[in-house]
């Protein structure tokens, strides 16, 4: 078995190679779509660029070195800038680890890290539970099994990641939506299937490196020769980080392929566009995100084979993973997100489609202020289908009161015996965080 030191060897000498391969010409840094944003200026890439080399060799860095690694959004537009067989997007989390570790100490990262994914499990785990009943939970978040207790081989695995379960009603479309394609899958996600993003991103790579070396394995269990990832940041952390490291350190290719699930509904868009029964007369622009580019062609190709839907572009920034991401800074969050619906308004769209889970559950939270509806895709296919599922996450979000959301969830805190404070807390800190 691969362990968390295995990974950390691996990722060394790729931080190594990384080092000597790095010209140090700042197209990196100037292709980045957060650095103007975070105050820094592009005609300082090279220095930027030295700043963050040294960090990755246990230098101090810089500021401006270290004020970049701190708002990195995994956009992945530093990627395709490098001519030298560098992937940015991994230099610059790696030193952000450096930074991290350097100046708070690595047993202050490492717990700082842990605690943030307690909360995220002990969040995800709440809000989910107001939603659905245990049954149903169980559909979307099953039980982790034993290699042995598959009796047969699935076509694919579909991995959910953490938290898509606090918006219930996207996994459970996807679950209809492969039922009607006839394709075999197990579901694995949730914390005990957690890909180490967390840890990787709060700068704790070691535990990264155990708990997503742990994931490969678990996913590997079934004998699905693909694992289809609805969350991109546990597409990239597999896909970039844990998946290359795991393969150094056993010396053995990887037991499976990772994709987009977006990606498998593009290459089954002839047996899907039968599916679609259903006109859905709608002008519908998406919310895309910049870190994994095909993931926004694919989605573009199902939609487009939606009869009656028409898709607008809106010529407004492409960045970051998810929502969640772009927190780093505030204030160019929301100027991107007036920028969004000002174009939409402009445009005459009747909806705004996000793609992923964290952006959906950011953008319901202005349905009220705007003319146009907001949802996640999979509700656009799952009505060109005939199939749906209601958005029980937007519901709750819009009762607008703690006490409406208890009172409406009373019988599901009973089913599931939820505690009534903890109930109220993660409430408070997912739906009305800020407000």
């Amino acid at each position: 078995m691969a362990d968390g030191g295995g990974f950390m060897t691996a990722v060394e000498a790729r931080v190594a190679a990384t080092v000597d391969a790095c010209t140090r010409c700042g197209k990196c840094v100037e292709a980045c779509p957060m650095a103007v944003p975070a105050g820094l200026d592009p005609a300082n890439a090279v220095a930027i660029a030295e700043g963050t080399i040294d960090l990755l060799k246990g230098g101090e860095g810089t500021p401006d070195a270290e004020r970049w690694a701190q708002v990195c959004t995994n956009s992945g537009k530093c990627i395709p800038a490098c001519d030298y067989g560098v992937n940015p997007r991994f230099m610059v989390n790696m030193a952000r680890i450096a930074s991290m570790n350097l100046r708070k100490g690595e047993a202050e990262v490492r717990r700082g890290a842990q605690q943030y994914f307690n909360s995220m499990g002990r969040s995800t785990r709440t809000i989910a539970r107001l939603q659905l009943a245990p049954e149903v939970l169980a559909r979307v978040a099953p039980v982790l099994r034993a290699s042995d207790e598959y009796e047969t081989t699935p076509d694919i695995v579909f991995y959910t990641g953490c938290n898509v379960i606090k918006t219930p009603h996207i996994a459970l479309l996807v679950l209809e939506v492969l039922d009607a394609l006839e394709v075999s899958y197990e579901v694995m996600g949730g914390t005990a299937a957690c890909c180490g993003i967390q840890q990787f991103k709060r700068g704790d790579a070691k535990v990264a490196g155990r708990i997503g070396f742990n994931t490969i394995e678990r996913l590997a269990r079934p004998g699905a020769s693909k694992v289809v990832s609805w969350c991109p940041s546990c597409f990239i952390q597999i896909d970039e980080v844990a998946g290359p490291a795991y393969a150094t350190s056993t010396g053995q290719a990887m037991p499976f392929e990772i994709a987009p699930l977006a990606e498998l509904f593009a290459e089954r868009i002839d047996d899907l566009q039968r599916l679609f029964t259903h006109r859905v007369e709608k002008r519908v622009a998406i919310q895309e995100r910049a870190a994994v580019p095909s993931i926004q062609q694919a989605v573009k190709t199902v939609l487009r084979a939606i009869p009656g839907l028409d898709l607008v572009e809106l010529d407004v920034p492409v960045v970051s993973t998810q929502a969640s991401h772009l927190t780093v800074l505030p204030q160019f969050k929301e100027e991107v997100r007036q920028r969004e619906f000002a174009a939409a308004a402009a445009a005459g769209v009747t909806t705004i489609a996000s793609i992923f889970h964290a952006c959906h559950r950011d953008l319901i939270a202005y349905q009220q202020n705007v003319t146009f509806e907001l949802l996640n895709f999979m509700e656009l296919i799952g009505e060109a289908m005939g199939i749906r599922i209601p958005d029980l996450y937007k519901r709750l979000r819009m009762l607008g009161d703690i006490d409406q959301i208890v009172a409406d969830t009373s019988d599901l805190i009973a089913a599931h015996g939820l505690d009534l404070d903890t109930v109220r807390d993660e409430i408070a800190a997912d739906m009305f965080k800020g407000a």
